[in-house]
């Protein structure tokens, strides 16, 4: 046996204990009635230590065993007395105690990463019991109604549906599509979830939005102008800043590194990633000013239907890319540009895809990253044509083209080796 280690042991069990202790009497201190404070928890955390420690000498499970036996006598004769004085039935006491005595007795076998999450997560989870009864009581019906449908499509369907490619080309699997499914309605109801606690301005939104689909989020901000006049700077701002370049060069940098782990298609980026940022910076410095204003959340947590649109664009993206990689792999370029303008998410993942079974070199799915980039920020400019205001119309479209045209002439420099 290691005594130093021992010891270790030991004084972290009693700091945990004490950690757990000063809650319950700050909580003390400001009328809370509860039976086990700073020595009792401390206490509590050295006995399950102690039981660790025989085991470990004695070997033998009949040791936890009592030492459960033990604790549970103790916190029954806790918790009843509580009910008794104060005629609350609840057993948060009761059941602290049991995990208080378990962290101790991880610590004494050697799980002490274990002991201190746990001894931190239901320090807090005491000390926010106010505010966690005060957002359950704020929920909504509506809002209870879609996290359990998210829960039920992603662990509940999903796992039901087999991950397998089927029909002509392989071209779909039940399990990618539905997976697609639940992560776009996972960024819907944390973008509403956001925006319901921070009530913050329209630049969280646009981002958190853009997320999913910026695209969507252009749409959504010229419809916001065009109801009110006093926003067309912000929604020029807002689409250019945050909706347009910023948000498709980290999708198509993000989607791609992940899929393919590769530094290669980063580094043959660094390019018009150079001219997107200095291109960001310097139409940000011009509309700082504008570029914030408050946003209403969404009316629906879940939108239903709208996530099912999402994730078929991207199934349908990956699909036709797969097709056309097979069929005719000379078109692939005009595939991209195309599937980039249905969402720049579904073309990065398709070509990081096709990296990886070596149908496509690096250079060259950079090229083809850089073409999906161009398409899709030059996507948002006709988008911004449909707004009434002509300041907006000019502003976008405008803003998007220059941007475009830059990303082009310096991917021409770049593969021409000028």
């Amino acid at each position: 046996m290691n005594l130093d280690l021992t010891f270790e042991y030991i004084v972290l069990s009693i700091a945990l204990g004490a950690i757990f202790g000063l809650e319950n009497e700050y909580r003390m201190q400001k009328g809370v009635r509860i039976f086990m404070g700073f020595r009792t928890s401390i206490f509590i955390a050295l006995l399950g230590n102690l039981f660790a420690l025989f085991y470990e000498v004695f070997n033998s499970s009949t040791i936890i065993i009592a030492g459960f036996a033990v604790m549970i006598a103790f916190s029954s004769a806790i918790y009843f007395e509580k009910s008794a004085k104060t005629k609350d039935p609840g057993a948060t006491t009761y059941i602290s105690s049991m995990i208080l005595f378990l962290s101790g007795m991880l610590v004494g076998i050697g799980y002490y990463q274990y002991a201190i999450v746990i001894v931190i997560l239901i320090t807090a989870i005491s000390f926010y019991k106010r505010e966690f009864l005060y957002f359950i009581n704020s929920i909504k019906k509506s809002e209870m109604i879609a996290a359990i449908n998210l829960l039920i499509i992603s662990f509940v369907i999903l796992p039901l549906l087999p991950n397998t490619y089927m029909g002509p080309y392989n071209f779909f699997n039940p399990f990618q599509f539905w997976l697609l499914v639940a992560l776009v309605g996972t960024v819907f109801f944390i973008q509403y979830m956001i925006l319901r606690i921070s009530k913050s301005g329209l630049l969280i939104s646009t981002v958190i939005g853009s997320l999913i689909t910026g695209t969507t989020i252009t749409f959504a901000l010229i419809s916001l102008g065009n109801r009110f006049k006093k926003l067309g700077k912000a929604v020029v701002y807002n689409v250019i800043v945050a909706a347009n370049i910023p948000m498709v060069l980290i999708q198509a940098l993000l989607i791609i590194y992940i899929v393919t782990l590769s530094d290669k298609i980063v580094y043959y980026m660094l390019p018009i990633t150079a001219v997107s940022v200095i291109s960001l910076l310097a139409i940000y410095l011009i509309g700082k000013k504008e570029i914030n204003k408050k946003a209403e959340r969404p009316d629906n947590p879940f939108p239903l239907v709208k996530t099912l649109e999402f994730a078929a664009v991207f199934f349908l993206v990956l699909s036709i890319s797969r097709i056309v990689a097979v069929v005719a792999p000379n078109l692939l370029i005009v595939d991209m540009f195309l599937s980039a303008l249905a969402n720049i998410v579904g073309a990065a993942f398709a070509l990081g895809t096709l990296f990886l079974g070596h149908e496509i070199s690096a250079s060259y799915t950079a090229m083809l990253l850089g073409i999906s980039v161009f398409a899709a920020i030059i996507e948002k400019g006709f988008i911004g044509l449909i707004a009434k205001d002509k300041s907006t119309r000019r502003g976008i479209f405008g803003y998007s083209m220059v941007v475009g045209l830059l990303l082009l002439i310096t991917m021409f420099l770049q593969y021409h080796g000028i």
